[in-house]
This record gives structure tokens, C-alpha cells and sequence, in this order.
């Protein structure tokens, strides 16, 4: 650690000494988004107008770099601080009258940009198009995009700043700390200690590192590198994140089909096929042994088409489609899913002790990375990353925003045909596919802890062996009714383990005179999954009968149990007996706000708000049957209790007869 050095540098510094910056291959896009921008801006600007000497922008990790030995092409890899680093360079371009020497500099090879990314030319081209002001929207640049307009609409705001001379204090008075480190650092070690220190290397990046590094052919660990940067951003769908960055034809890969058990799937869908395309499009090299090192500084890469005439024509997309999982939690049920399939090759049953975001390098490690894995078992795992990956975007629920409304729904794929052009593109339809199938992974989304989502794991699996939407939909409710509402017991992984082993697993089903007779000191305890489930089971069964009920229903987060005829009512007529008070028939889940509203108000009241602000409208089909009532006594909420009994069980008894029919036919 001796041969660190470490210097205080102003911009003016970067300028007059020729300091270029790269972004390299295990750095993560840039991510700064309106609120971190305007705290920094607020903070220089506050900074010049107290005169202060120098404002301290952080430290900054680099390794300096020289290409083919040239000294005069020297540059920095950024390990850390490409966030803050490229916010100052955006922050220069829209100064760029007073900042213009930072953007750019001339070299004797021409003009060079004081930032690249190496694994991402295209963000280079947006810079270039950038600096010369010329149209620069990019889809692989667009929250560098984002930013700039953040940072124009800033200053557009603050007319009367005297931007000469906070271009002066920027370049002069705004400090950071450069560090730099030897060419020969292990960066195994490095990264852990970055990584300790909570920096903004994430633990996966780490893990890609590990993993391409095992790849030694040039080509093939650029390919697979691809794959899994398609594959972490969660954010979107896995077809749009590949064509964005490579030159794949992914309409044809989508049209083409491979052979899959008794029937054919999509090329797009099978990680080889789509690995044999991005072969073709890396550039040759030698194939030779490499260290960690030699792959974090890869600085070739597929460049994309510049008009790919489906990004803007496809722009009808709600605008954030968001994932229900983190990359590291679909990266640990990928693995669960690996172990299973070794098990057979290995003779043990293994399988990781839990999922955790933040212990993802550990369990890595532990369970699979200490076995040594060789390069065959490694382009395994890859390959089953974007197999997992596909199969979840194209079956999974995403939060889609509809109208600024974010709700659950899974959206399918089509080809759109652009006559005008002759072109064809992917794009992912607006109308929800398989409602009945969404809205039970919403139900077992909600019901579950958030961070985990066990049964994700059996499902994944499933849908990489199946093809069939309707039994999809069957294995889920058979998956969900063994798993939840059965009398098996230990942890949640233990027991989605057996399903991993045995996809049709089953247990012995619990009746619902019992999860829904479950007698508590206080209805409040009651477990939330039941009324989640039986929020479903009301659906089909509402469904079935063509009730409008159903039109506008969805499955919402609500974590507050409300009694519908209070504990402690405002009026004495109002109360009922203690022993059915606390009864799932008097209990409903609600939202906290909707119970802070009812209180203690008596049925009568609570009846007349529900009709008048919320009948119709989804927010519980329980409370729809108990508002539907004239009078809620103790006689009522029997019959109610033991309804809701009787529907619990007949769907229960349902999904059984179908399973054992369907598990028969096969």
C-alpha cells in the first residue's frame, strides 16, 4: 500500500498536467439522477457565493494506464468516483465557454475527450456529438442524457449567476483527492477493500470480474461479457439492453426457433444461439491465458446502430419499467438453479443457506467459487443467466407505469414492421398478458419479504423447462398452495429447495377451517399472507361469475388489519361478542390510511364511506362481500367467515385435481 500515491488536484490541474479518464469494463453506467445532481450544484454554488478557498469534491481511485507504451497516451482508469467525475464534466459542458479546455483537449493525435467509456463506445459518441453541439440522444446514453438537461434546466433557472466566475471557482477552488494505484495492485484484493469501504463498486461487478477472468479466449469472455451486462439492468427488458449495445439482429433471433423438448422455442431465448451471434461480431484476438487483470482493461466492444428505428418509434412504452428484484437476487436464484442442475453430476444436494443483496460475493464463494470452478462450468452459468433472464422478463411481473401509476403486469413481445423504413424492431405490447398469472405473483410479491422472494426459484426453474402458459399458471398455484398453505416446516429456502428437486413436490395441504379459524389475543396478529391469498382466490371465483368487481381489481400492498366492527366502538349497539371480535370474518387488510379513516366508526358509517369512496374501485373483495351486507352481527360475520372458508377450500381442491390431472397426462 506504500506505492499509493495520493495528491490534491484542482480541475486546472487536470488541464495543464493532460490528465485523461476512462471508465472501464467492471464500472456500472452512470446513475446520478435530478436530486444528486442539484445537491452538487447547490453545494459549488453555495461554495462560490461564502468566497470560500475550495470546496472538496471527494476522493477519487485511479490506475494510470499507457496504451501500446505511448507516454502520450496515457490515461487514468476510474475505479472510483466516475459518478462525481462525469458530473463535473457534464456540469463543464453546459460552462463549456469557461470550461472548454476540461471538456477536451488537443493532442497531437487530434482532439481528445477528457472522459471515455471503453466498453461502451457509444457513450464516447454521445460525448463527441456533445462536444461539437450537435444532436447527441443515444438509447445507451440516456441518463448521461437525462443529467445534461438536468443541468441546463438548472442553470437556466439561475439567469442572474455570474457563470464567468463560478467557471472560475469550478476550475480553480473545486478540489479532489487523486489516488493512484501501482498497474501490478492484485485487484482481487483491491476490489474487496473498495467494496468494504461501501464505494460504489458493487458486489456484482466484482463477481463479473471473477467470472471473465475463468474465460480465457478474447472473443468468447467479450461475448459473455455482453450477456451479462444485458442481463443486469433489471430495469427494462433484456431484448431492448442487447440490441442497445451490440449489432444483433434481434428480430431474427426472435423469429427463429430452436428445438425444445416436444416443441420449439425462440433463438432469442437460448443463450447459445444468441452467444453464437455475438461471436461473429467480436473482433479476433489471440487465444491466450489471461490474469483479472487483462479483462478489466478490455476497451473493445460491439458498437450499435446509431438509428435503431425502433428505439424512438417504440417510445409509446410507459417511461420506467422497473424490476421486482434486484440483479444480485436474480444472480443467487440462478445459482440455486445451477447447484440443482450439478447435483446430478455432483451426487449431493447443495444449495445455498439464504439470499442476501448484500452477503452475494460471500455466497458465491462459499457455495460454488471455492470448488474451483473451470471455464466450461463458468460459460454455464452464463448461459443460464440470460436463459433465467429471458424467461423472467418474458413471465415475471415488472412495476410498469401507467398513467404515473406504477402497477404490476407482465407485457409480451412482438415485431413491430416499420413499412415507411423496411425496417423491423422488437417491442414489448402495452396491453397486460395472462392476468390470472400476474396477479398471483403480485399476491405472493406483496405477501412476501420483499428482499428474498423464495418462490421465485422453483417458478424460474419451471418456466426454463416448460413452455406451456397454461401450465404456468397451474404450477404456480400448485407451488404457492404446497409451499404456503401446507404443514411442512422450516425455512422458506429449505422447503422451495424441494420443489428445485422435485418441481411437482407436494405436502400436506392445511384445511381452511383451520389457517382462516386461527383463533388470536388481538386480529391484528393475524398472518397477512391469508388475506392476500384469499384476495386471489375471491378474484377467480368473482371471475368465473362475470362480476364487474374484478375490472379494476389489483393485489396492493396494504400492511394494516382492520376490524370491521371496531374493538372499541363509538356506539354501545355496536359491539359484539369478544369470541367472534378477533375472527377473520370481522378482520380485513387495509391499507393504514383506509383503517386511520374507519377507527372506531360503526358498520353502518363504515359502510356508506366504502360505497361512497371506494366501492368498485379493487380495493378489497373481501370488504366488497362484507359492505354488500345490510347489517354485520354476529350471525353475519359467521356466514362471511365460513364463505370465505368454503371458496378457500373448493380452490384448493381445484388446483389438486388439475395438478394430479395434468402430472397423470404426463
Amino acid at each position: 500500500m506504500s506505492e499509493f500515491q495520493s495528491k490534491l488536484i484542482t480541475l486546472n490541474d487536470v488541464i495543464d498536467q493532460q490528465f485523461f479518464f476512462n471508465i472501464p469494463i467492471y464500472q456500472r453506467l452512470y446513475v446520478w439522477g435530478k436530486e444528486q445532481i442539484h445537491t452538487l450544484l447547490d453545494d459549488i454554488v453555495a461554495a462560490w457565493l461564502e468566497e470560500k478557498n475550495e470546496f472538496y469534491l471527494g476522493g477519487t481511485l485511479v490506475i494510470e494506464r499507457a496504451v501500446n507504451g505511448s507516454e502520450d497516451m496515457r490515461y487514468f482508469d476510474l475505479i472510483d468516483g466516475q459518478q462525481r467525475f462525469t458530473t463535473l464534466w457534464l456540469i463543464s459542458v453546459v460552462l463549456k465557454e469557461h470550461l472548454a479546455a476540461y471538456i477536451q483537449a488537443d493532442t497531437k493525435q487530434g482532439k481528445r475527450l477528457r472522459i471515455s467509456f471503453s466498453i461502451r463506445p457509444q457513450v464516447t459518441k454521445f460525448f463527441e456529438k456533445v462536444c461539437e453541439g450537435l444532436p447527441a440522444s443515444l438509447p445507451e446514453a440516456m441518463q448521461l442524457d437525462d443529467a445534461l438537461q438536468e443541468i441546463r434546466f438548472y442553470f437556466n433557472g439561475k439567469e442572474a449567476l455570474d457563470k464567468r466566475a463560478l467557471s472560475e471557482f469550478i476550475l480553480t477552488k473545486v478540489q479532489l483527492i487523486l489516488t493512484t494505484v501501482p498497474d501490478h495492485t492484485d485487484l482481487n484484493k483491491l476490489f474487496e477493500v473498495i467494496n468494504n469501504r461501501g464505494v460504489q463498486l458493487q458486489h456484482h461487478e466484482i463477481l463479473k470480474a471473477k467470472l471473465l477472468e475463468k474465460i480465457e479466449n478474447h472473443d468468447e469472455r467479450e461475448a459473455y461479457a455482453l450477456l451479462w451486462d444485458a442481463c443486469a439492468n433489471m430495469n427494462g427488458y433484456v431484448e431492448r439492453h442487447l440490441k442497445a449495445t451490440t449489432k444483433l439482429d434481434t428480430v431474427s433471433l426472435y423469429e427463429k426457433k430452436v428445438n425444445f423438448k416436444n416443441g420449439e422455442r425462440e433463438q432469442l431465448a437460448d443463450a447459445k444461439a444468441v452467444l453464437d451471434e455475438l461471436r461473429k461480431t467480436t473482433k479476433a484476438s489471440d487465444d491466450q491465458s489471461i490474469k483479472l487483470e487483462d479483462i478489466l482493461n478490455q476497451t473493445e466492444i460491439v458498437a450499435t446502430s446509431e438509428n435503431d428505428p425502433g428505439e424512438d418509434i417504440d417510445s409509446g412504452l410507459p417511461v420506467r419499467i422497473t424490476s421486482i428484484i434486484t440483479f444480485p437476487m436474480l444472480l443467487q436464484h440462478v445459482l440455486r438453479i445451477y447447484l440443482q442442475q450439478k447435483k446430478t453430476v455432483k451426487q449431493h444436494t447443495s444449495d445455498i443457506e439464504k439470499i442476501s443483496d448484500k452477503d452475494l460475493l460471500f455466497i458465491f464463494k462459499k457455495f460454488w467459487l471455492d470448488e474451483k470452478p473451470n471455464e466450461i462450468d463458468t460459460k454455464q452459468f452464463l448461459e443460464l443467466l440470460w436463459d433465467v433472464r429471458y424467461q423472467f422478463d418474458k413471465h415475471v411481473i415488472k412495476w410498469v407505469s401507467v398513467e404515473e401509476e406504477k402497477q404490476h403486469a407482465i407485457r409480451r413481445i412482438r415485431i413491430n414492421y416499420n413499412n415507411k423504413q423496411e425496417t423491423a424492431y422488437l417491442q414489448r405490447e402495452t396491453k397486460d398478458a395472462l392476468p390470472d398469472f400476474a396477479l398471483l405473483q403480485s399476491m405472493l410479491y406483496h405477501s412476501q419479504q420483499m428482499t428474498t422472494q423464495y418462490w421465485l426459484t422453483p417458478l424460474l426453474m419451471f418456466l426454463l423447462e416448460n413452455q406451456s402458459d397454461h401450465k404456468n399458471l397451474l404450477y404456480l398455484q400448485h407451488l404457492d398452495n404446497h409451499l404456503l398453505c401446507s404443514r411442512v416446516e422450516g425455512s422458506l429456502i429449505i422447503r422451495t429447495h424441494r420443489f428445485l428437486q422435485n418441481l411437482w413436490h407436494k405436502e400436506t395441504l392445511i384445511d381452511a377451517k383451520e389457517s382462516l379459524g386461527q383463533k388470536y389475543e388481538n386480529g391484528t396478529q393475524y398472518p397477512h399472507y391469508w388475506f392476500y391469498k384469499l384476495e386471489y382466490v375471491l378474484y377467480l371465483k368473482l371471475k368465473r361469475n362475470n362480476s364487474s368487481l374484478v375490472d379494476n381489481f389489483k393485489i396492493t400492498s396494504k400492511n394494516s388489519v382492520e376490524h370491521v366492527t371496531p374493538q372499541n366502538p363509538e356506539q354501545k349497539q355496536d359491539e359484539i361478542p369478544s369470541e367472534i371480535l378477533h375472527n377473520f370474518g370481522n378482520l380485513a387488510l387495509v391499507t393504514k390510511s383506509i383503517n386511520s379513516e374507519m377507527s372506531n366508526k360503526g358498520f353502518s358509517i363504515k359502510k356508506v364511506e366504502f360505497e361512497h369512496r371506494y366501492k368498485g374501485k379493487g380495493v378489497s373483495l373481501k370488504l366488497e362481500d362484507i359492505f354488500a351486507k345490510t347489517q354485520w352481527k354476529k350471525d353475519e360475520i359467521r356466514v362471511h367467515q365460513q364463505q370465505m372458508i368454503d371458496d378457500f377450500n373448493e380452490y384448493m381442491k381445484s388446483v389438486s385435481r388439475q395438478t394430479e390431472k395434468n402430472t397423470v397426462n404426463e
